[in-house]
Formats: structure tokens, C-alpha cells, sequence
């Protein structure tokens, strides 16, 4: 699961301010459906209410039957549980494994060895595909006869 959690605290939306007084407040925007739905275990766990926005505004959306599941997903939980869903939230990102960085691509090469197994490899099959397609051929030409051998066609 992949979520900020030393970002600011979200705004949270007063009834007097347009808000609708739906009582609900974003928490989080997950990356994908699977960052989302592993948030909402860990929410319910803790018996809190949270509810999923889509983004769909992807143009291919139409492709996944309406809703992109590698599209962003808006976390949402009620107003007065928002301060405990932030705890769950910090509680999950105590309790993920250590990341280890990526290392650029110069440092990250394949020994010595795999490559040259590989272009031996490469190189084998070629000439075995090559003797392979030379036989067909050859086996596709009549022996010509020494008299004949200007004529197309069978041989007689």
C-alpha cells in the first residue's frame, strides 16, 4: 500500500461552507482499486466507516467496463472518525516492509556470463533454423540431369 502519510492534515468541510453537511471527509487518494481495498480492511477493522470515489475520468475507462481499476480511488471516511482513520493510517505505514531503492540501470547489470549465454544461444538457434530452411530447399530441388538441366519442369 503506498499512501503519504507526512502530508498536511485534509481540509475538512464545515456545513456553513457548501459542504452539503454529508458529514464525510477524504482521507487518503489511493493509486489504484488494490491500495484502496487494502486501506478498507484495515478500516474496518477498527470498525471505521469509509466510503470509495472512482476517478473517471480516464477517455478508456470504457475498456474496463466503465471504471479503470489502476485509475486513482478517493478514500473517504465520516467527519468524526476522521482523526482515528489517520492513526490507521500511520499504524499501516509503520507496519510496511523496508523499501529498498531502486538503483540506477548501470548498476543493476547482468553478469558477464548471462550475456554471453545468451548470444550463444541466439546464435545456435539461428544456425539451426538456417541448416533447417537450407535442407527444405534443397530437398524442393530435382537433381537436374546433366542433359536437361536448362528445362523447368519434371525431369523426364
Amino acid at each position: 500500500m503506498s499512501m503519504v502519510v507526512g502530508s498536511p492534515p485534509t481540509e475538512l468541510l464545515d456545513d456553513d461552507r457548501g459542504g452539503g453537511g454529508s458529514g464525510w471527509v477524504t482521507l487518503v487518494r489511493a493509486a489504484n482499486d488494490i491500495d484502496a481495498h487494502l486501506l478498507a480492511g484495515r478500516l474496518t477493522q477498527e470498525g471505521i466507516e469509509y466510503r470509495f470515489v472512482k476517478d473517471r475520468s480516464d477517455p478508456g475507462a470504457w475498456l474496463y467496463g466503465g471504471s479503470n481499476p489502476w485509475a486513482p480511488v478517493t478514500v473517504m471516511v465520516k467527519k468524526i472518525q476522521f482523526e482515528d482513520a489517520r492513526i490507521v493510517l500511520a499504524e499501516a505505514s509503520m507496519e510496511a516492509p523496508a523499501v529498498e531503492p531502486v538503483r540506477p540501470a548501470e548498476q543493476r547489470r547482468r553478469p558477464l556470463s548471462y550475456s554471453l549465454v545468451w548470444w550463444a544461444l541466439a546464435l545456435a538457434l539461428g544456425a539451426l533454423f538456417t541448416g533447417m530452411a537450407l535442407t527444405q530447399t534443397a530437398r524442393q530441388i530435382e537433381p537436374c540431369h546433366a542433359a536437361n538441366c536448362s528445362q523447368p519442369g519434371p525431369q523426364p
